[in-house]
């Protein structure tokens, strides 16, 4: 029986061997591999933290004292290790186990989190919950990126005033300070962890104090001490907060890490403990290129390569794009936060470098450094998920929309996504859509995405492109009309049709030809289809047509009562005759989990089967004067 298989709590751990404890890392490893490999998943820094997971659950005491994984996407050991292995073979599939931390998912998952930062803030909020004599430990482990997010530099401000009880661990895997430091750093910072060292320093201190003139003795020892960590540690920026400074220590050696886990336990005080990591260690592809294997979808695992060749989409056609557009417009600059790949734009990066940046894991920053470059006379594409814009309102409001600044916002990953409710694009247009001086775009197909950032840009003002992750399918069908250049707000007509109308927003455009498809092969119905484009400003001039000669449905891929179902509601008021509306979106209420796009669909009754039956049954109890034709010809 293998170790990872006996071990069903943390205390399990803490009988084992230290060659037992190397056999479970790669035991651990195996176990992530193969199930990324099945299911897709966030590879590299999951195997980067294999034996941090493993010295923190011998050493920390859960789940009195707390765990809170900053990001999440290097939780998957503190999973197997916390009574989830059996569900963790259905990593991020539908009513399987969630990719990221879920809060109550058991008794050691005690904060849920998918955006960078907030494990420092949250850890102090439940460190300044705790009473006076509490002795337990909160621990927030954070990457190197996330420490530079704007949220957690607020809360290391604070952590001198409630961070008693409070332990950061940084996960540092870049190894720059690592290679800086070298190896003196090592021995002296062995040294300043030993419980030998501390006891000789207080046995030292104790002594000293028998002795004329003792306080200065002890200041000018502690001076020195303080003269050597700062010369050959990086610890004095965290040591002015207030905050006890520990490391480098290696992140791949247990024991060198418990030794430094246990003495922060017996620190009164708030630590910082520096952890190096190698991403992907022990898989030679993921360590060979992290950046590629940071999320995958599914892949062979004996050479990392993808099971399925998956076909240029949205993000694709958007870097084309935008390296198109800055050829012709030499002024055009690029932003990202830390998503240089994921947004498409590493081409960008080559060849554009004096006109790209990377504002890391701080997306605010990213929003109001893009408005300063746009004050500065320079039009900006800044370049962020669906998820993530959301941490950057008020600066688009105040930073970007009011001054009616040059700034295109490129938002990927709209709509549902495999990772869950932390990561669906589902929710931004409910704040975007009241911003003034915006202009929101969806396109329906890659083809669009040129079209629509040309018009963005070209319009010298705010403007907002938003699509889903992947392809939108368009490729697979010959009925997609000829896109042209945009020239002014307007919807597009897809597809006439006498029966019913769909509007469709963005790629679900496709599946509204889809939908029509069904309908007119089951029910015999004439539908049309309008690709609508602009959902600010919006132009209502063929919905209201269509309201007052047909029944309308809309189809998005966002909430309906914060998404292009609301804006058609408000739209139709100004009718004075009878008219059917029908949206299909998310519902508020509707819990979208985590699991395949498909599989979401289906869940939330927003398949293109489900949606045709459902508007078939809404004309046939919903009929009025102009629906009565039907009856000739479908089975009504």
């Amino acid at each position: 029986m293998s170790i990872l298989n006996k071990i069903s709590k943390p205390a399990d751990l803490r009988d084992l061997t230290a060659v037992e404890l190397e056999v479970l890392a790669g035991e651990l490893r195996e176990r992530i591999i193969s199930v990324s490999a099945a299911n897709g998943g966030h590879l590299a820094p999951n195997l980067g933290t294999v034996e941090l997971t493993v010295a923190m659950l011998r050493c920390f005491d859960l789940p009195e004292e707390r765990i809170i994984w900053d990001v999440g996407h290097q939780s998957y050991s503190y999973k197997l290790l916390t009574g989830r292995a059996e569900k963790f073979e259905k990593l991020r599939q539908f009513n399987g186990c969630c990719g990221f931390p879920v809060r109550n998912e058991n008794a050691y998952e005690c904060y849920g989190a998918g955006h960078a930062g907030v494990a420092i803030p949250a850890a102090l909020g439940m460190c300044a919950a705790q009473t006076p004599d509490d002795r337990c430990k909160v621990i927030a482990v954070v990457g190197d990126g996330a420490i530079a997010s704007g949220v957690a530099l607020e809360g290391l401000n604070q952590v001198r005033t409630y961070g008693r009880n409070l332990v950061i661990i940084l996960n540092d895997n870049k190894m720059a300070i690592s290679t800086n430091v070298g190896a003196l750093s090592k021995v002296l910072n062995r040294m300043m962890t030993s419980y030998r060292y501390r006891w000789i320093k207080n046995c030292t201190k104790t002594l000293i104090k028998l002795l004329p003139k003792s306080q200065s003795i002890i200041n000018f020892i502690k001076n020195l001490e303080d003269a050597a960590k700062h010369l050959l540690l990086p610890s004095e920026p965290f040591e002015s907060l207030g905050i006890r400074y520990l490391g480098p220590i290696n992140g791949h050696n247990i024991h060198d890490m418990e030794r430094a886990f246990r003495t922060a336990k017996a620190d009164s005080r708030p630590v910082i403990i520096h952890i190096i990591t190698q991403k992907g260690k022990g898989y030679a592809p993921a360590e060979a290129n992290p950046e590629r294997f940071h999320g995958v979808s599914a892949f062979d695992p004996a050479d990392g390569s993808p099971k399925q060749k998956s076909e240029p989409g949205f993000s694709a056609a958007f870097g084309k794009a935008a390296c198109k557009l800055a050829e012709k417009n030499t002024g055009l600059s690029a932003v990202v936060a830390a998503m240089t790949g994921g947004v498409g734009l590493n081409e960008f990066a080559k060849k554009y470098p004096e006109r790209f940046y990377d504002a890391g894991m701080a997306e605010s920053h990213a929003v109001s450094f893009s408005s300063g470059l746009a004050a500065a006379g320079k039009p900006v594409i800044c370049a962020i998920y669906a998820t993530f814009i959301q941490r950057s309102l008020d600066n688009i409001f105040h930073d970007v929309c009011l001054m009616d600044l040059p700034v295109t916002f490129v938002l990927d990953r709209a709509g549902l996504v495999e990772d869950g409710p932390t990561h669906h694009g589902i929710y931004d247009l409910g704040f975007l859509l009241g911003m003034k001086n915006l202009t929101i775009m969806q396109p329906a197909c890659e083809e669009e995405v040129g079209f629509m950032l040309e018009y963005a840009v070209n319009s010298n003002a705010p403007a907002v492109i938003r699509y889903p992750r992947g392809s939108s399918g368009a490729g697979c069908r010959n009925d997609i009309p000829l896109i042209k250049p945009i020239e002014k707000p307007a919807c597009s007509v897809w597809r006439n049709g006498s029966d019913l109308a769909i509007h469709a927003v963005g790629a679900e455009a496709v599946r509204a030809l889809e939908i029509a498809d069904l309908l007119q092969e089951e029910y015999h119905l004439s539908v049309k289809v309008v690709n609508v484009r602009f959902l600010k400003p919006f132009a209502g001039d063929i919905l209201l047509e269509d309201l007052q000669n047909m029944p309308v449905f809309t189809l998005e891929d966002h909430t309906i009562a914060t998404g292009f179902g609301a804006i058609a509601a408000r739209t139709a008021l100004k009718l004075t005759t009878p008219y059917i509306l029908q949206s299909f979106g998310i519902d508020n209420n509707q819990d979208a989990a985590f699991g395949s796009v498909n599989e979401l669909r289906k869940s939330l009754n927003l398949d293109s089967k489900y949606i045709a039956g459902a508007i078939f049954k809404h004309i046939q109890t919903n009929r009025i004067g102009f629906l009565t034709h039907l009856n000739s010809k479908t089975k009504i």
